[in-house]
């Protein structure tokens, strides 16, 4: 009887000691929060994706070059990235079609753009992903507002983990 309690009381230890150690491991290791695609640019043959990170006001800047997408730089203000994107600013209030995203999936690339009916209601937004072959476009789908692109395929190219 003693050592039935003696091993059961060793067990718990040891496996206390084993969840103890994956908390401090977890600590250690900063979980990246989801992002969200909210403008892209294309220079040259380079994509500049800008994501922003939930809870967090300054967004991080992505590269996507030759299939690999990697960050840019670390920006500490806003209108840094601002005067690097000027686009950004005025694609916020535009009706024009602008991009917002890239995708590679299943050997195939997307661009994915947006085009706002009303720049004062992001409901009334056409989201729209194009299939890039040899430099030409064509439509794969349009959605009528972001939240069908949430159920679509497509997702992972506007909302990042």
């Amino acid at each position: 009887m003693k050592t039935k309690l003696l091993l059961a009381v060793t067990a718990s230890f040891l496996s206390l000691t084993a969840f103890s150690q994956k908390k401090k491991q977890a600590e250690k290791q900063p979980l990246k929060q989801q992002e969200m695609a909210v403008y892209a640019e294309k220079k040259g043959s380079d994509y500049y994706l800008i994501r922003l990170e939930k809870d967090k006001e300054i967004p991080n800047v992505y590269v996507y070059s030759n299939g690999v997408t990697r960050p840019y730089k670390t920006y500490t203000e806003l209108k840094d990235i601002v005067i690097e994107f000027p686009g950004m600013m005025t694609s916020n209030n535009s009706t024009k079609e602008e991009l917002i995203s890239v995708l590679k999936k299943d050997n195939h690339f997307y661009e994915i753009t947006s085009q706002r009916k009303d720049p004062k209601n992001i409901e009334k937004t056409i989201v729209t992903v194009y299939e890039v072959i040899n430099g030409q476009k064509r439509i794969i789908e349009e959605y009528d507002s972001i939240y069908q692109l949430m159920a679509s395929p497509y997702k992972e190219a506007i909302f990042i983990n």
